[in-house]
């Protein structure tokens, strides 16, 4: 009785045909099917649901922690605005703050971001320099080196001489400005006039040293050539200038209605007008001269073309025309050779070279 009365479940025991599973270690009868628990025992309520305290199985509920916990943290890799330096972030203050060390996109402060700061006139946030704010975070303008909207260029420098000129310009043939290595000249004209520039500035006008001798308005201070050159005459020579060289010119004939100035002969007026001739100064004025017979040389004949002159059947006399710069306004002749024999003459009919001394 003892006996079957120790086998005979309780009221609240839970008897069943399979082993029951607990936390400790159990002694099963292999004839009954009573599993005798030695460990931890299972708590059984009284609606007979089984809870362990430290589950193992598939199927029961855990009320405790896993053996290998999940690691958690606080808030994303890389946030922006939290304080932490994380991620590619290079600053991270905490705030919104674009003024300050740090702006909200966790940089720091920099001409490009498209914030505004301190010493920027501008920031659009991209390298466009040609639009309404340069990379360097300032107004676009003439001279920064980038070519804007009214600009034909800009070379970021104020030279005159390149292809960009000061003021955003363009360099042109026609803008009087010489484009250095590129224009032979540029007056702005370059109509082809004496001392000008040729169309297209790629070479000069007619100009005193082409070789050629222009002559467009002999009233003209500029625009008329005695010579280009070569000698024009022996004896007489071209300075750089394109104007006669008389300086070594021998003799000036006066004699009777020959005369050069003055009244008829040979006289201080005379000698006045080849002072002037030999000096090229329209003030020239003689301060000691000699008269003497003609010479066999070349020289100034006789001006009167009314007296006749022969040489070898023909009148000697080159007309030179009126000579303004050198204070000459009636017509001048030069004879090259033979004065003595083409004129005749006596011992006072001639102003000799070699005596006369000019001022200034």
């Amino acid at each position: 009785m003892l006996a079957l009365a120790a086998c005979t479940p309780t009221e609240n025991m839970m008897t069943t045909a399979s082993p029951m599973s607990t936390t400790g270690s159990t002694t099963e009868d292999q004839g009954t099917g009573i599993q005798t628990v030695t460990g931890n025992p299972t708590t059984v309520d009284t609606e007979s649901t089984a809870t362990a305290t430290d589950p193992t199985e598939t199927g029961v509920t855990s009320q405790g922690p896993s053996s290998e916990p999940t690691t958690s943290t606080t808030g994303p890799v890389g946030e922006c605005g939290n304080g932490v330096v994380e991620g590619d972030e290079l600053c991270d203050d905490g705030n919104a703050d674009d003024l300050d060390s740090c702006t909200s996109l966790c940089r720091p402060p920099e001409c490009g971001d498209g914030i505004m700061h301190e010493g920027e006139d501008c920031d659009d946030g991209n390298d466009d320099s040609t639009d309404e704010c340069t990379v360097n975070c300032l107004f676009p303008v003439c001279g920064d080196g980038w070519a804007q909207a009214g600009e034909d260029c800009d070379d970021g420098n104020d030279s005159d001489e390149d292809a960009c000129l000061e003021g955003c310009v363009a360099a042109a043939c026609g803008d009087g400005i010489l484009w250095d290595g590129v224009e032979v000249c540029d007056d702005g004209f370059n109509d082809n006039t004496y001392n000008g520039c040729a169309p297209g500035c790629g070479k000069l006008g007619p100009h005193c040293g082409d070789g050629k001798v222009d002559k467009v308005d002999i009233n003209l201070p500029k625009g008329f050539e005695y010579c280009d050159g070569a000698d024009p005459f022996m004896g007489v020579g071209c300075t750089e200038d394109c104007i006669y060289d008389f300086s070594q010119v021998p003799q000036l004939y006066c004699a009777g209605t020959c005369t050069w100035g003055g009244a008829s002969g040979c006289d201080q007026a005379d000698a006045d007008v080849f002072c002037k001739l030999r000096t090229g100064d329209p003030a020239a004025k003689a301060t000691a001269f000699t008269l003497g017979a003609p010479l066999e040389a070349g020289g100034f004949p006789c001006s009167n073309i009314g007296v006749p002159i022969e040489l070898d059947g023909k009148d000697p006399r080159i007309s030179l025309g009126p000579l303004p710069d050198f204070g000459i306004t009636k017509t001048a002749y030069y004879q090259v050779a033979k004065i003595k024999t083409s004129h005749g003459g006596n011992a006072s009919s001639t102003v000799l070279g070699s005596t006369l001394k000019c001022s200034p």
